[in-house]
């Protein structure tokens, strides 16, 4: 492998390995705020979170991972797993703005992440 195609190889990787992490702050984002506020409920302390906000911090971390499955995606020319990433942030991004549904947002999330270690295995085989 010419040395030039092994360092795009490598770039792939490392841009699937933040799509990756993206996904995973994407989904703590959504989920561990109900457990930081569980947590500190629990030791009697009030914290209050805008659902604005959290919603804007969640469609921020989708629309980041899916720029990381797009630059990986320039790389490796496979397309499933940009087009899966663009189906979960629209979905993750919808529950959002347009009609909140739990199930529908876990399943978007879901995608999310599946497309972003599916596009992480892509850049290792190369």
């Amino acid at each position: 492998m010419p040395p030039d195609t092994l360092d795009n190889a490598k770039k792939a990787a490392r841009t699937s390995q933040f799509a990756a992490v993206g996904a995973v702050l994407t989904f703590i984002a959504c989920n561990g705020v109900i457990f930081l506020i569980a947590l500190f409920s629990a030791i009697g302390i009030t914290l209050v979170i805008s659902p604005h906000i959290q919603a804007l911090v969640i469609s921020l971390f989708a629309l980041i991972t899916l720029t990381m499955v797009f630059i990986a995606f320039r790389k490796n020319r496979i397309p499933g797993p940009l087009i899966l990433g663009a189906v979960g942030a629209v979905i993750v991004i919808g529950t959002m703005y347009i009609h909140y549904d739990k199930i529908i947002e876990s399943i978007g999330l879901l995608i999310l992440f599946v497309s972003a270690l599916w596009s992480w295995r892509v850049s290792q085989s190369d």
